[in-house]
């Protein structure tokens, strides 16, 4: 098998693709954000959601040549026992394809600190080289020491695993450093380091401004190709979000992206229903006169 090259940026096969709208509009840094795209960018921040929540994300990545990047997470906190999340993703078109399906488990080792794991199964198809099959795993820690900081680490295919031993071929090992801070109410700041085993340090940075608990406004940039980024989120009552982000790449142009998140939210307790009749009226005690001795 051969790595891929369908633009000045290469994609190796069986690349760890970022997920979620969001991120993309804040530089593409995600391993130090906590939402429902953590059970896909850094198992170990799901352990700190709290409700059991939904994903999708969809980009056309080069858009009017049919290449989609496709991702849907599921991911339910498990009461005093962690979060159980799964993701699946897609990526490329009708003649080459990434298909990565996960099953991940998180736990706060502390108040302060989380670990994730994730088992991945994937998949590569190549019309004219027929499609292989292999798996690996990637993990992740997670650090909140205080309410405005978050500081994170993730792992992906430590294990190295080949793609093809004939050709020396494998799949990217990627390591990922973030921090996501607080400033102010409301208003984050985000940045990220990757590093694989082949390429330079990518840089990763961006901020999000949150307005009423409603519109959320964000930009950034991120290296190695130059990408600026932009975006706008929208948080209904019902626990429904909708993002858009756009990315510009000199090579490629602007390039759409799009999420949908559902939060389910705690039902409401039913209050008791009174034994008395709502209309009733208490009886009126009945006085009986008592004889003198």
């Amino acid at each position: 098998m051969t790595v891929l090259c369908i633009s000045p940026s290469a994609y190796a096969i069986g690349d760890l693709r970022i997920a979620g709208a969001r991120q993309v509009g804040m530089g593409m840094s995600s391993v130090s954000m906590v939402n429902i795209y953590s059970a896909y960018n850094n198992q170990a921040a799901g352990a700190y959601l709290e409700r059991p929540s939904f994903g999708i994300y969809y980009a056309p990545v080069f858009i009017g040549q049919g290449v989609s990047n496709i991702s849907g997470i599921f991911a339910m906190p498990v009461k005093k026992g962690g979060t159980i999340g799964v993701s699946v993703n897609y990526f490329g078109y009708s003649l080459f394809n990434d298909k990565k399906v996960g099953l991940s488990y998180a736990i706060k080792l502390a108040k302060w600190m989380s670990l994730g794991v994730q088992l991945d199964y994937l998949n590569t198809k190549i019309s004219g080289y027929g499609s292989k099959n292999y798996v690996t795993f990637e993990m992740g820690l997670f650090s909140r020491p205080i309410d405005e900081l978050s500081i994170a680490f993730h792992v992906y295919n430590p294990l190295k695993i080949y793609v093809d031993r004939a050709t020396g071929e494998k799949v990217p090992t990627l390591f990922r450093l973030g921090i996501t801070y607080e400033a102010v109410k409301k208003f984050f700041i985000s940045a990220q380091i990757d590093k694989d085993l082949k390429n330079k340090v990518i840089f990763r940075a961006g901020v999000e401004y949150t307005l009423k608990d409603i519109v959320s406004f964000r930009a950034g940039l991120a290296t190695d190709p130059v990408t600026g980024t932009f975006g706008l989120g929208v948080l209904l009552k019902q626990g429904l979000g909708f993002d858009a982000a756009f990315s510009y790449q000199g090579n490629l142009g602007f390039q759409p992206h799009f999420g949908i998140v559902y939060t389910i939210k705690k039902k409401k307790p039913v209050p008791k229903v009174s034994e008395t009749p709502v209309n009733s009226t208490p009886e009126k005690p009945v006085l009986v006169p008592v004889k003198p001795n």
